[in-house]
Protein backbone atom coordinates (compact mmCIF):
# COMPACT_ATOMS: atom_id res chain seq x y z
CA UNK A 1 0.00 0.00 0.00
CA UNK A 2 1.51 3.50 -0.95
CA UNK A 3 1.32 6.22 1.48
CA UNK A 4 0.76 9.71 -0.16
CA UNK A 5 1.67 12.27 1.65
CA UNK A 6 -0.89 15.45 0.55
CA UNK A 7 0.47 18.23 -1.78
CA UNK A 8 -0.04 21.61 0.24
CA UNK A 9 0.71 25.09 -0.73
CA UNK A 10 3.50 26.25 0.20
CA UNK A 11 3.22 28.57 3.21
CA UNK A 12 3.59 32.20 2.49
CA UNK A 13 5.39 34.64 4.24
CA UNK A 14 5.96 38.36 4.77
CA UNK A 15 9.24 39.28 6.12
CA UNK A 16 9.00 42.81 8.41
CA UNK A 17 11.91 43.93 9.46
CA UNK A 18 13.89 47.19 9.30
CA UNK A 19 17.43 45.70 8.08
CA UNK A 20 17.87 45.53 4.80
CA UNK A 21 20.59 42.72 5.28
CA UNK A 22 17.85 40.59 7.39
CA UNK A 23 14.93 40.77 5.05
CA UNK A 24 17.00 39.81 2.20
CA UNK A 25 19.45 37.58 3.94
CA UNK A 26 15.83 35.51 5.42
CA UNK A 27 14.57 36.42 2.05
CA UNK A 28 17.04 34.01 0.18
CA UNK A 29 17.27 31.55 2.75
CA UNK A 30 13.65 31.14 2.43
CA UNK A 31 13.54 30.92 -0.97
CA UNK A 32 15.90 27.71 -0.71
CA UNK A 33 13.41 25.68 2.10
CA UNK A 34 10.64 23.58 0.63
CA UNK A 35 7.13 24.30 1.59
CA UNK A 36 7.85 27.95 2.14
CA UNK A 37 7.73 31.13 -0.14
CA UNK A 38 8.18 34.88 0.19
CA UNK A 39 5.28 36.99 -0.23
CA UNK A 40 7.27 40.04 0.04
CA UNK A 41 10.02 41.74 2.54
CA UNK A 42 9.22 45.74 3.83
CA UNK A 43 10.28 47.86 6.68
CA UNK A 44 7.82 48.65 9.78
CA UNK A 45 7.78 52.15 7.89
CA UNK A 46 6.14 50.70 5.10
CA UNK A 47 2.40 50.38 4.64
CA UNK A 48 2.18 46.63 6.17
CA UNK A 49 -0.98 46.67 7.21
CA UNK A 50 -1.67 47.18 3.11
CA UNK A 51 0.83 44.66 2.24
CA UNK A 52 -1.46 41.98 4.40
CA UNK A 53 -4.50 42.44 3.02
CA UNK A 54 -2.91 42.52 -0.52
CA UNK A 55 -0.61 39.55 -0.09
CA UNK A 56 -2.63 37.60 2.02
CA UNK A 57 0.77 35.86 3.72
CA UNK A 58 -0.07 32.61 6.00
CA UNK A 59 2.56 34.09 8.53
CA UNK A 60 4.26 37.89 9.17
CA UNK A 61 7.39 37.71 10.99
CA UNK A 62 8.20 40.92 12.83
CA UNK A 63 11.16 42.01 14.28
CA UNK A 64 10.14 44.03 17.51
CA UNK A 65 13.38 45.28 18.48
CA UNK A 66 13.81 49.35 18.44
CA UNK A 67 10.85 50.66 16.54
CA UNK A 68 9.54 52.73 19.68
CA UNK A 69 6.36 50.75 19.71
CA UNK A 70 5.89 50.84 16.02
CA UNK A 71 6.51 47.08 15.67
CA UNK A 72 3.70 46.26 18.80
CA UNK A 73 1.24 48.86 16.92
CA UNK A 74 1.77 46.90 13.56
CA UNK A 75 1.21 43.62 15.61
CA UNK A 76 -2.79 45.01 16.58
CA UNK A 77 -3.18 46.09 13.07
CA UNK A 78 -2.37 43.07 11.39
CA UNK A 79 -2.94 40.06 13.51
CA UNK A 80 -6.26 39.95 12.70
CA UNK A 81 -5.39 39.16 8.98
CA UNK A 82 -2.56 37.18 9.67
CA UNK A 83 -1.02 35.39 12.49
CA UNK A 84 2.14 37.61 13.18
CA UNK A 85 5.27 35.51 14.61
CA UNK A 86 7.81 37.96 16.26
CA UNK A 87 11.40 38.12 15.66
CA UNK A 88 14.01 39.19 17.91
CA UNK A 89 17.50 39.34 19.13
CA UNK A 90 16.56 39.78 22.70
CA UNK A 91 12.88 39.58 24.26
CA UNK A 92 12.58 40.28 27.96
CA UNK A 93 9.08 38.40 29.40
CA UNK A 94 7.27 41.74 29.50
CA UNK A 95 8.16 42.39 26.17
CA UNK A 96 6.68 39.05 25.14
CA UNK A 97 3.60 39.65 27.34
CA UNK A 98 2.89 43.13 25.34
CA UNK A 99 3.39 41.55 21.87
CA UNK A 100 1.00 38.68 23.12
CA UNK A 101 -1.41 41.29 24.14
CA UNK A 102 -0.82 42.84 20.52
CA UNK A 103 -1.90 39.87 18.82
CA UNK A 104 0.91 38.23 18.39
CA UNK A 105 0.68 34.61 17.90
CA UNK A 106 4.84 33.55 18.96
CA UNK A 107 8.12 34.61 19.11
CA UNK A 108 11.54 33.35 17.09
CA UNK A 109 14.95 34.56 18.95
CA UNK A 110 17.51 35.10 16.45
CA UNK A 111 20.24 33.15 18.08
CA UNK A 112 18.25 29.98 17.80
CA UNK A 113 19.29 30.07 14.09
CA UNK A 114 17.06 29.52 10.64
CA UNK A 115 16.36 25.97 10.67
CA UNK A 116 14.35 26.55 14.66
CA UNK A 117 13.07 29.38 12.79
CA UNK A 118 11.35 27.67 10.34
CA UNK A 119 9.44 25.09 12.20
CA UNK A 120 8.04 28.26 14.16
CA UNK A 121 6.49 29.51 11.02
CA UNK A 122 5.33 25.86 10.06
CA UNK A 123 3.76 25.65 13.35
CA UNK A 124 2.05 29.12 13.07
CA UNK A 125 0.99 28.25 9.79
CA UNK A 126 -0.34 24.92 10.87
CA UNK A 127 -2.44 26.11 13.66
CA UNK A 128 -3.97 29.03 11.56
CA UNK A 129 -4.67 26.28 8.93
CA UNK A 130 -6.28 24.14 11.80
CA UNK A 131 -8.30 27.52 13.39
Amino acid sequence: MEHHTPVRDPITVLVVDNDERVRQGLRQRMERTTGIRVAGVASVQDDVPRLVRELAPDVVLLDLRGHNGAALSLCRQVSAHAPVLILSSYLTQEEWEEARAAGASDFHLKQIGFAGLVDKIRAVAAARRRA
